[in-house]
């Protein structure tokens, strides 16, 4: 059986679309995609300019900013208190309170600050306590190694004075041993705290993701 040609009011037949023009459709389209990824790969690259690490290369990465700009006294001292009150990793990388006390020293570094000057305490509570375990603990209650291991151990180089709450240790089943050497038990969080505040230790915010 045969079927009539489609016909238009007129009665001519009516004209199927070029395959030359569907071909210069779909080319145009490709281009506009290439040039939007294209501006979205050099907006990328203008929004996340080179960040410097002068004294933690594992975190912390700071930028330069116009010498105009207040800096942190060099001749003083400087007293941080910086939390770590949970083991999350951000990015898939680093702890976020842990990336914070990196940042913090790179910025006092990169301000010219002397290390002598930047006195810092981190003090771990809660399921924190967890990224002070030794390697081999931390391998044996989680089946991996601590991904913050690189830059726990920087921040040891760099004298940062680590304490850990007795309570959370304690509630966790956390024996003293288990614990990364270095690292100071104190009774509680809370009572550690008011006591470094006392001597001028100044708590650092969490910083916003």
């Amino acid at each position: 059986m045969r079927y009539q040609t489609e016909t238009g009011p007129s009665g001519q037949a009516v004209r199927r679309t070029p395959r030359r023009l569907v071909f210069w459709a779909a080319a145009a389209i490709v281009l506009l995609l290439a040039g939007a990824f294209a501006l979205m790969a050099y907006r990328s690259s203008r929004a996340h300019p080179q960040l410097a690490f002068p004294r933690v290369q594992a975190a912390g990465g700071v930028l330069a900013v116009d010498p105009g700009a207040t800096m942190p006294s060099a001749q003083a001292i400087h007293r941080v208190l910086v939390d770590v009150d949970n083991d999350d990793v951000m990015y898939g990388k680093v702890n976020a309170r842990l990336n914070t006390a990196a940042k913090i020293l790179n910025l006092y570094a990169l301000a010219g600050v002397p290390a002598a000057n930047v006195h810092m305490v981190m003090l771990f509570y809660g399921t924190g306590v967890n990224l002070i375990l030794s390697d081999a603990a931390y391998q044996k209650k989680f089946g991996h190694a601590n991904p913050n291991a690189e830059l726990l151990s920087q921040l040891h180089k760099a004298n940062v004075q680590m304490v850990a709450c007795g309570q959370a240790t304690g509630h966790q089943s956390i024996a003293a041993a288990d614990v990364q050497s270095g690292v100071t038990m104190a009774l509680s969080a809370l009572t550690a705290r008011e006591e470094l505040q006392a001597a001028g230790y100044g708590s650092v915010p969490v910083e916003a993701r």
